[in-house]
């Protein structure tokens, strides 16, 4: 099989400037422990991440973002039809940790 078939789509990346000032301002949020998750109601899924400033070297920070793109590819039938930027703000003791902040996203429906 090629690789190719697993990769995130770029369709549910969120590029749009003016649409991810108004998910920052006007958007709800989600505080948990290590992270932040700011969103607002869609027609599909997308997502930012992103991180606060000076908080891990960009080994890290890359590592933290294939795992968040690894969890949005394997459940990406689940999720909610938001727009959200996740906001790492504090280093995650785990990746299970950070797994389980990233449930938010999963429509809880969907699992009964």
């Amino acid at each position: 099989m090629s690789e190719k078939n697993f990769k995130l789509k770029k369709d549910i990346k969120l590029k749009d400037k003016s649409r991810i000032d108004y998910i920052f301002k006007q958007g709800l949020k989600k505080p948990q422990k290590v992270s932040v998750i700011y969103y607002v109601e869609s027609d599909s899924f997308k997502f930012l991440i992103t991180f606060k400033r000076k908080l891990l070297n960009s080994v890290k920070r890359n590592k933290f973002k294939r795992i968040i793109k690894e969890f949005i590819r394997l459940n990406r039938h689940y999720l909610k039809k938001i727009d959200c930027a996740v906001l790492l703000v504090k280093i995650p003791p785990s990746k299970i940790h950070l797994l389980k902040e990233l449930e938010f996203l999963i429509q809880n429906e969907n699992f009964k």
